[in-house]
C-alpha cells in the first residue's frame, strides 16, 4: 500500500495556504487547529470519558511499590521483601522499568498524580490508534470514525499498570512497518532501541516480535485466491526486516536481568496454571459482558462486509485480524489488541464512502471554538482529589487501614488477594501481607492454592489459618470467609464498616 493520497497535513502547494506565510510553524499552526487535529480532540474525549471508572487497578499499588523502592534503592529486587508466607522467596521485578514510570507521578503527586499519569496515556494509545489506522487507510476522517467505533472496548484494559505502556510500543511498531512498507526503511532503525524499552516494561514485547515475524513470513509468498492477497516483498526489504527481528530479539538480552525477563512470558504460558485459571482478566470473553457482545458484533459485522462488499484482505492483514480476535476471545486482557488490529481495517472498509480531507474547505476558526469548547469541558469536570478518594473507597479498605494504623496486627494477617497491593502501598513492610498480585511468586510458592482454599469459607480454611499462624484477618465483610470467622470460636471482630471487616484471632488453633 502506498502513501495516503488525502492531503491532510496541509502544504503550500493547496490555495487556501499559499496567500499566507509559508512557514514551517505557520503549517504546523494551521495543522493543529485543522478538521482532523478537531477529530482528534473528539476522538480523545471519547476515550477519557470511556476510561474515567478504570482508574486504579487492585495490581497498580504493587506495581507503584516496587517502583518507589527501586528508585530508593537503586537496586532491582531478586527476593520478595512484600509478603510473609513468600518473604526471602526469589521473585524479579519482570516490569521494573514500567513501575518505575508508574512510581514518578505517584511520588510527585499522589492519587491525583497517577489519575493524570492515566490520562496521559489513554491520550497517547488513542492518537495512535488513529494515525496508524489513517496511515493504512489514507483518510483522517475514516480513520477516526473507525478509531471511535473500537474504542468501547478499550476501557476494559484502560488500567493504570505497566501493560498500557505495552500497548503504545505495539502501536509505534505497527506503525514503522507501515511506514517502512510505504518505502520509509529507516524506520526500522527505531525498532531495536523500542525493544531494549519494552523488555524492561512489559512482557507484552512477544506481540511486537510476533507482529514483525508474520511481516517477513507473509512477505514471502505472492498469489491471489478469492480476496486474499500475498504480495511478495522484495529480497531487500527482506533482508532489512530479518535483521531486524534478529536486533530486536537481541534487545531482549539488555536487562538488569539477563535473560530471564525475555523468558518470562513463555513461563507464564506453561508454568503457571492457577494463575491462568483463577484470575479474572484472564478469563475467556464471555457475551455476558458487554465486551464479549461488542467483539461478537464486530466479527459478523466483518463477515457480512465481506460478503456484500466482495473485500479484498492482504495476507498479513488476515493472520494478524484472526490472531487478534483469538487473543480477544481467549482472554479479557488482550482486547485491546483486537482493537488495535481492527482499527485500521474498519477504516480501510469505510474509507470507500467516507470523502477525503479537503483542506480548501476547512473551517479554522470553528475548529478552534470547538477544541476549545472539548478543552475547557474536560479540564473543567477533571476529577478532584476529593473525588478520587471517595472512588477509592469503594473498592479498597481505606477506612480499615486507617484502623490498622492506629491498632498495627502481629505479622501474619491474612487478605483479601485484591487488596494485597493496597495495603503494601498503604502499611509498608510493618505489615506484610499473605499474598498480592504477584500471582508467579504466590504460585510458585504454595501460597495461592492454600489462598484459595480459605478465600472458599469452607471449614478447610480454618487448617489453612492455623498452617500459617493467621492471627488476624482483613477481609471484604461480603466475603465467604468472614461469614466462616463470624460463626467460628476464636475469632472476633474489631472492627467493621460498610465494605470491610477485620478479625484477630483470641485463642489456639483447633488442629
Amino acid at each position: 500500500m502506498g502513501y495516503p493520497t488525502e492531503t491532510d497535513i496541509v502544504s503550500t502547494a493547496d490555495p487556501a495556504v499559499s496567500r499566507a506565510p509559508a512557514t514551517t510553524s505557520w503549517r504546523w499552526l494551521r495543522l493543529a487547529v485543522s478538521f482532523p487535529a478537531l477529530m482528534a480532540v473528539l476522538l480523545i474525549a471519547v476515550a477519557l470519558i470511556g476510561a474515567e471508572s478504570r482508574l486504579i487497578d487492585p495490581d497498580t499499588w504493587w506495581h507503584v511499590a516496587v517502583g518507589e523502592q527501586i528508585l530508593k534503592t537503586h537496586t532491582w529486587p531478586t527476593t520478595d521483601t512484600f509478603s510473609f508466607t513468600a518473604r526471602g522467596a526469589h521473585w524479579i521485578a519482570y516490569e521494573w522499568l514500567g513501575e518505575v514510570f508508574l512510581a514518578l507521578p505517584a511520588q510527585a503527586a499522589g492519587l491525583v498524580g497517577l489519575a493524570w499519569f492515566q490520562k496521559a496515556i489513554v491520550v497517547v494509545i488513542s492518537l495512535l490508534i488513529y494515525l496508524y489506522s489513517y496511515l493504512v487507510c489514507g483518510n483522517s476522517k475514516a480513520a477516526c470514525i473507525a478509531s471511535g467505533v473500537v474504542l468501547p472496548l478499550a476501557p476494559v484494559t484502560f488500567t493504570l499498570r505497566p501493560q498500557m505502556f505495552g500497548y503504545i510500543f505495539l502501536l509505534l511498531v505497527l506503525i514503522c512497518l507501515q511506514l517502512f512498507r510505504q518505502g520509509h526503511e529507516k524506520a526500522l532503525w527505531f525498532l531495536p532501541p523500542l525493544f531494549v524499552i519494552w523488555a524492561n516494561t512489559h512482557g507484552t514485547f512477544v506481540f511486537g516480535l510476533f507482529v514483525i515475524g508474520v511481516c517477513w513470513v507473509t512477505g514471502l509468498f505472492s498469489f491471489r485466491a478469492g480476496g486474499l492477497i500475498a504480495q511478495k516483498m522484495p529480497q531487500p526489504q527482506r533482508v532489512k526486516l530479518l535483521l531486524t527481528l534478529m536486533f530486536c530479539v537481541l534487545a531482549l538480552l539488555i536487562t538488569p536481568y539477563g535473560s530471564q525477563i525475555a523468558a518470562y512470558p513463555f513461563e507464564m504460558a506453561t508454568a503457571q496454571p492457577l494463575n491462568i485459571a483463577n484470575i479474572q482478566e484472564w478469563q475467556p470473553l464471555s457475551l455476558a459482558f458487554p465486551a464479549g457482545m461488542y467483539v461478537l458484533v464486530f466479527a459478523i459485522a466483518l463477515f457480512l462486509a465481506q460478503i456484500v462488499l466482495q473485500l479484498s484482505y492482504k495476507l498479513e492483514e488476515i493472520v494478524l485480524l484472526t490472531f487478534a480476535l483469538y487473543a480477544a476471545v481467549a482472554h479479557l486482557r488482550f482486547a485491546m489488541i483486537f482493537v488495535l488490529f481492527v482499527a485500521p481495517v474498519v477504516a480501510s472498509i469505510l474509507a470507500r464512502w467516507v470523502p477525503p480531507y479537503n483542506p480548501a474547505k476547512d473551517k479554522f476558526l470553528l475548529n478552534v471554538a470547538i477544541i476549545s469548547l472539548v478543552l475547557v469541558v474536560l479540564i473543567k469536570f477533571r476529577p478532584s482529589e476529593r473525588q478520587l478518594e471517595a472512588s477509592l473507597a469503594l473498592d479498597y479498605p481505606v477506612q480499615a487501614v486507617q484502623y490498622l494504623r492506629e491498632h498495627p496486627q502481629p505479622v501474619g494477617m491474612f487478605n483479601e488477594y485484591g487488596w494485597g497491593g493496597y495495603l503494601i502501598s498503604q502499611l509498608g513492610p510493618d505489615q506484610p501481607v499473605f499474598i498480592d498480585g504477584r500471582a508467579d511468586l504466590y504460585e510458585y510458592s504454595g501460597v495461592f492454592p492454600d489462598y484459595m482454599v480459605a478465600a472458599s469459607g469452607q471449614l478447610a480454611a480454618l487448617r489453612i489459618l492455623a498452617r500459617h499462624d493467621i492471627r488476624s484477618c482483613v477481609l471484604n465483610r461480603s466475603s465467604a470467609l468472614a461469614a466462616l470467622l463470624v460463626q467460628s470460636p476464636g475469632w472476633k471482630q474489631v472492627y467493621s464498616d460498610d465494605l470491610a471487616i477485620v478479625f484477630t484471632h483470641t485463642g489456639h488453633f483447633l488442629s
